[in-house]
């Protein structure tokens, strides 16, 4: 955007008179020249949309940096209602769109909109990419595998492609080939704390929790405070708890949640303690990133004993 710099003088009166003593330079710049008089005014018809729509952008990325998911999704609809921008402009806004629909979890809008997306830009590999994390967190594992060995044909460097494939097979109990393309995401993307996050969840899953809680604790360290280190955190406390050590769970936890919600998770996690199978199921879950899985706590564990044995779940406090 212009910026045009007024110097207001306070001291006295302006009086416009006739332009006869300026010189042409001058008559020129205010539009009194006669080779252009209307010039400096038509470049003065600001403002600049374009100016508009990266201010746009950067709020909705600093909006995703806080883990602010819905207000990114509100800058992203004003950018896709705007005329202005170039079709590259317009595909990205059409992207990042879309990933925000997916990490709401609304899976059935994010993938229309993938592909959506990609009927228009086929080869786009960051529309590939987020549409098999859509397919993923549907449950689709099939599917979203088909999609991310699509995506290391064309370019095996992508980090988010190899995290992916780590935690399909994760939930396929391959957990040494999780950890080669976890190893293998970190090359690209080295200190990542989503990949850190999931290594240490699946090293807890192998029951390794001395190595988990190595991750997740570095996973944490790196995390800007928000809500991504929050989420890593309580998958931390989570371990520490399947693991036995409730005491460190406890101080873990209530760091984010009180009353009711930190006695909910505290039931869960001595629950986890005594139980190996369940506590595996509910690592693998944590896996999903659901946005209301500790929220829920008691809630999803009824829902995962009814799915394993159907046993009984302790009642809620």
């Amino acid at each position: 955007m212009r910026k045009i710099s007024l110097i207001l003088l306070a001291s006295t009166t302006l009086t416009l008179a006739a332009c006869d003593g300026m010189d042409t330079q001058t008559r020129q710049w205010l539009g009194t020249g006669d080779k252009d008089k209307n010039k400096a005014f038509e470049e003065m018809e600001a403002p600049d949309v374009q100016g508009v729509n990266a201010t746009l952008e950067k709020q909705a990325k600093d909006a995703l940096d806080k883990g602010d998911i819905s207000r990114a999704q509100q800058f992203y609809q004003q950018l896709l209602t705007s005329e202005k921008g170039t079709k590259a402009d317009k595909l990205r806004y059409k992207i990042a769109y879309a990933e925000t629909l997916r990490r709401l979890n609304k899976t059935d809008n994010a993938l229309s909109a993938y592909d959506e997306i990609l009927t228009e830009a086929p080869d786009n590999l960051d529309a590939q990419e987020g549409r098999g994390l859509t397919l993923m967190a549907m449950g689709k594992a099939t599917d979203a595998g088909r999609a991310f060995s699509d995506i290391m044909e064309k370019d095996g460097k992508r980090w988010r492609t190899l995290n992916a494939l780590g935690i399909l097979f994760v939930t396929k109990n391959m957990i040494p080939e999780a950890m080669a393309y976890y190893t293998e995401a970190l090359k690209f993307s080295p200190d990542n704390p989503a990949i850190l996050n999931n290594v240490g969840l699946s090293q807890a899953v192998d029951k390794n929790y001395p190595r988990a809680i190595q991750a997740l604790e570095q996973a944490s360290r790196i995390a800007k405070s928000g809500e991504r280190r929050r989420q890593i955190d309580l998958n931390l406390a989570m371990v520490y708890g399947a693991s036995g050590d409730i005491d460190t769970a406890r101080d873990i936890a209530e760091k984010y949640l009180q009353g009711p919600s930190l006695d909910n998770n505290m039931g869960l996690y001595a629950h986890l303690a005594k139980d190996d199978d369940l506590a595996k199921t509910y690592l693998n879950m944590a896996l999903s990133g659901s946005t209301t899985f500790y929220e829920r706590a008691w809630d999803n564990l009824d829902l995962v004993e009814k799915n394993t044995d159907g046993s009984t779940a302790p009642k809620k406090k």
